[in-house]
């Protein structure tokens, strides 16, 4: 029989406004900093420039109810080149669909917004080959987002929580896993989108 897995904390996520008060969209499960500068706004802001998705320091961390000795999980070069690609492919398809106002550029600048984005560390929802398992999402990303001008590098945002990564019963398998962080990407990008339409 296949186990299923909800956390309280899965479970019982509240959205606290996100996608209009931050940077960035998923469903929160924790905010420990949410920063905006009262000086430097948003608005004005029409090339964006996405710095690689930072995971130089991340850590993968077992869930409460998985004993340490008894989970793995292995990440190879290729795992994370594959996460920082589909990181900048989804945010850019997120920001510029059906929207020709801004453009992703390739370096910083004058008039340039710097998003910078490191996962801090990842709790998957069950190990690695429990494939039997089923999960409501994959798990949780703890996470750092800054924007900063592209000519000066001043902070204009930063946000730091937990949220979640996918929201929907799945199997535990790397496709879905993939899945939910190419949609999450996805979504990162539409919100900052309308937060950057909001701005002007």
């Amino acid at each position: 029989m296949k186990k299923i897995i909800l956390t309280t904390l899965a479970a019982g996520v509240l959205s606290l406004g996100f996608a209009s008060q931050s940077a960035l969209a998923g469903e929160i499960i924790s905010v420990d900093k949410d920063f905006a500068s009262p000086i430097i706004s948003l608005s004005g802001y029409k090339k964006i420039y996405l710095e690689d998705l930072d995971l130089s320091d991340t850590k993968i961390i077992s869930p409460p109810w998985i004993e340490k000795d008894n989970f793995h999980w292995q990440v190879t070069e290729s795992n994370l080149a594959h996460l920082k690609r589909r990181f900048k492919e989804g945010v850019e398809a997120g920001l510029t669909e059906n929207n020709g106002r801004y453009e992703v550029v390739g370096k910083e600048g004058k008039g340039v917004l710097i998003v910078d984005v490191e996962i801090i560390s990842f709790m998957p929802y069950a190990s690695k080959e429990d494939t039997e398992t089923t999960t409501k999402g994959s798990g949780e990303f703890h996470l750092s987002v800054q924007l900063r001008d592209g000519k000066t590098r001043s902070l204009i945002h930063i946000f730091e929580g937990t949220i979640a990564v996918g929201t929907d019963y799945q199997p535990n398998t790397d496709m879905e896993r993939t899945k939910d962080a190419k949609s999450l990407f996805k979504s990162w990008g539409k919100n900052l989108r309308k937060r950057l339409d909001a701005a002007k």
